[in-house]
């Protein structure tokens, strides 16, 4: 099946956190219903430490800087969709942060490390979820995350703090383009897991802002080019980092529909290389604020089935020679003509989730070809009938026939542009079912609405 534009900036997959989004920017995107992802991430950072206080500094032949280290972490992720618009993920990662200079001093999550040093462990556990505050085809998309980071690796390190961290975001996705903003509130360092003086150390909460550009590449109908800026702002804490901004630009390539991607960036650390890039080279890239990213993510893709072919033409025989001309027989009083009756050209039928009035793709596609008859045929009506199953039409769904209905009348409308005045709409609720509600699929069959083409 071909991917077209539209398909391709809908297509969803788990970012390096593992909410759904890009690489590191989390999109307006959900999963949906019953669909599961799976992500596995292999990512650098290039970032710098919190500053010591001068007692502590080495004397050395450098000039006195910031302590620069680099984050390696591989993470494992799943996601759920809960419902078209919530889902569920969570985030594991395995985490290695070192420093190469033997004359620098710094905190790393509120832990003093002087010199060279390695730590390697379990990270922060991230579990997060995303709600959806608009429908999720939309161009425009809005949505609210929470998430929490749940400490599980060596607290006596600079991996964690080992307290937990949370935080929210709101995510705006339209067209190709992301926002979003979060907010972390980080957890103090303990005392008791403290290598400094044994004191208590306040960390500093992270605000973030990211921008995401998601472009579809046209000649490979299965690739987007996925452009980032990631800036992360440091505020309050005992000693405060300076804050990275990361530019990422990579490709995500789909293999086929599988649902299947490859995820493959470079991560430039800008914030860093404008004020700590003397000793930048092309045999130490990490001194000049360069990392990678690779990613192998799965979310299972919805595309548009394409419409139907159109019917085969019609070929009409040549009409046979006029016979003789017979005698004319004396004229008959004219006979009395039947009253006309309309004509109907043809009945179409689509089906609904449960509860719902949105239009699938499959039913688009239908609809699709009932507004290119309605063009051909300029006089031709359309009745359009709205049902539901024996469980739907109670409560808040009691006019859920109708609005079914009316959703087909407004597709036809606002789409095609045909004049409403040539739809008649009306709802029958649960009479006349064609299925057994009894079961699943007889109540499928129920929920539905019917199309009838007619010609006065």
């Amino acid at each position: 099946m071909d991917i077209s534009h539209d398909d391709q900036l809908h297509l969803v997959a788990p970012s390096s956190s593992g909410q759904t989004g890009l690489f590191e920017t989390v999109t307006a995107d959900t999963l949906r219903h019953g669909d599961l992802s799976f992500g596995i991430y292999y990512q650098g950072y290039r970032l710098e430490a919190a500053e010591a206080p001068e007692s502590l500094q080495i004397l050395g032949a450098r000039a006195r800087d910031v302590m620069s280290y680099s984050l390696t972490r591989l993470s494992a992720s799943v996601g759920y969709g809960v419902t078209d618009r919530w889902e569920v993920s969570v985030m594991a990662p395995w985490d290695r942060i070192k420093n190469n200079g033997g004359d620098r001093v710094g905190f790393v999550n509120g832990y003093l490390y002087r010199g060279r040093f390695s730590d390697s462990g379990m990270g922060d556990v991230r579990v997060a979820t995303k709600f959806g505050l608009t429908d999720p085809m939309a161009s425009s998309r809005f949505a609210l995350s929470l998430f929490a980071d749940l400490p599980t690796g060596d607290k006596n390190s600079g991996l964690t703090t080992g307290s937990a961290n949370f935080g929210g975001g709101l995510h705006w996705t339209s067209g190709q383009f992301t926002l979003a903003g979060t907010y972390t509130i980080v957890g103090d360092r303990s005392a008791s897991n403290s290598n400094f003086n044994g004191a208590k150390i306040s960390n500093s909460n992270v605000a973030g802002i990211d921008l995401g550009w998601n472009h579809p590449v046209g000649w490979w109908r299965t690739t987007n080019w996925i452009t980032e800026a990631n800036g992360r702002f440091y505020n309050g804490g005992d000693f405060t980092p300076k804050s990275p901004v990361f530019l990422v630009t990579g490709i995500r390539h789909w293999f086929g529909t599988s649902g299947w991607a490859i995820n493959l960036g470079a991560r430039w650390n800008a914030a860093k290389f404008s004020h700590d890039s003397s000793e930048c080279k092309v045999t130490e890239l990490s001194d000049c604020g360069l990392s990678g990213i690779a990613g192998l993510t799965f979310a299972p893709l919805h595309i548009a089935a394409p419409p139907p072919p159109p019917p085969p033409p019609v070929v009409v025989p040549p009409p046979p020679p006029p016979p003789a001309p017979a005698p004319v027989p004396p004229p008959e009083p004219p006979p009395v003509a039947p009253p006309h009756q309309p004509t109907e050209l043809r009945t179409d039928e689509i089906h609904f989730e449960s509860g719902s009035a949105r239009l699938t793709n499959i039913a688009k596609a239908i609809l699709d070809d009932v507004a290119l008859r309605m063009k051909n045929e300029p006089t031709s009506t359309a009745i359009v009938i709205g049902y539901t199953d024996d469980k739907e039409n109670t409560g808040p769904n009691q006019d859920l026939d109708r609005r079914r209905a009316e959703a087909v009348r407004d597709y036809l409308v606002s789409r095609h542009g045909i004049d409403p005045s040539r739809i008649t709409v009306e709802g029958r609720d649960a009479r006349e079912p064609v299925g057994d509600n009894n079961t699943a699929e007889g109540r499928l069959r129920n929920r539905r609405v019917v199309i009838r083409l007619i010609i006065p």
